[in-house]
């Protein structure tokens, strides 16, 4: 008769520590937590990196702006420039002299020392800075919104004052123009330019070409507060400006109205005014 042989079941240390299972879990908790801060931290980094790149980029395109309406009060002085050769050629001309000319030539000439542009400049930028709370959060700089503040204020007092002479200058020649029997000499160019009103304007055109030179300068003045204020250079600005200012070339032709223009409607084509036929042979019968 075989001998059936028994298997002992393995032995167990019942004196082992009940702890061992606790101190999985422990570890599963500790690392699970280490996990989860290390996730925290990245998306806050993150985070910080795009606030940080939003506000350069806020405040890059804020500065831009300034150095932009700075490049058109550039632009300003050289256009009055070739208005003041004109006007000072008329005001240091006798009037006996303009006499000679054809009512037409003086009435040019008046009119190209008059012909004035309108300042006016892109407001965008400056609408999202001053208006979005969160960007002024996320810029977290209150010496450089302070600054900013006082450029586009004094951008704002440059456009009204400017727009004002401007407007009143045109009104003076067009008083004259309109009223002709209120002013002295014999035709009304000549009228014109011995109003003492308008050689005044004229005169300020040569003033103004210093004033549109001395506020580009100091447009750039306080920007550069603004650069020191924020950490951004006068270059990258300077950088920035110049690529918004070139932009992307747009390629193919200008759309133009003739594209767009038809033939003239025959009657025979106005098919939907039938009744309006209907009603005039009505009236014929």
């Amino acid at each position: 008769m075989t001998k059936i042989k028994i298997i002992k079941p393995p032995k167990v240390n019942v004196n082992a520590p009940i702890g061992g299972f606790w101190k999985q879990i422990g570890m599963i908790i500790i690392g699970t937590t280490i996990s989860l801060v290390f996730t925290l931290v990245a998306a806050k980094v993150t985070e910080n990196i795009q606030r940080a790149k939003d506000r350069k980029l806020s405040a890059m395109m804020v500065m831009s702006n300034i150095e932009k309406f700075a490049r058109n009060m550039e632009q300003h002085e050289k256009y009055l420039s070739s208005l003041d050769s004109t006007a000072a050629w008329l005001l240091n001309t006798p009037v006996e002299d303009l006499k000679l000319l054809p009512d037409n030539e003086l009435s040019s000439l008046i009119d190209q020392t008059t012909a004035f542009i309108f300042i006016s400049y892109d407001k965008s930028a400056e609408s999202i800075f001053s208006n979005n709370i969160e960007t002024w959060k996320n810029m977290g700089n209150v010496l450089f919104i302070d600054r900013v503040g006082e450029c586009f204020s004094s951008m704002h007092q440059v456009e009204e004052y400017w727009n004002k002479w401007m407007s009143d200058a045109s009104g003076i020649i067009l008083d004259v123009k309109s009223h002709p029997e209120n002013y002295e000499g014999g035709t009304v160019p000549i009228k014109i330019i011995s109003s003492e009103k308008v050689r005044h304007m004229m005169k300020g055109i040569h003033y103004f070409r210093a004033w549109f030179t001395n506020v580009a300068a100091t447009m750039r003045y306080q920007n550069r507060g603004n650069m020191a204020a924020i950490g951004i250079t006068e270059q990258e600005v300077m950088d920035f400006t110049d690529a918004r200012e070139q932009g992307e070339e747009v390629t193919g032709e200008s759309p133009d109205i003739s594209q767009f223009i038809t033939p003239p409607l025959s009657r025979d084509s106005l098919t939907t005014k039938r009744d309006l036929d209907a009603r005039l042979e009505e009236l014929r019968n």
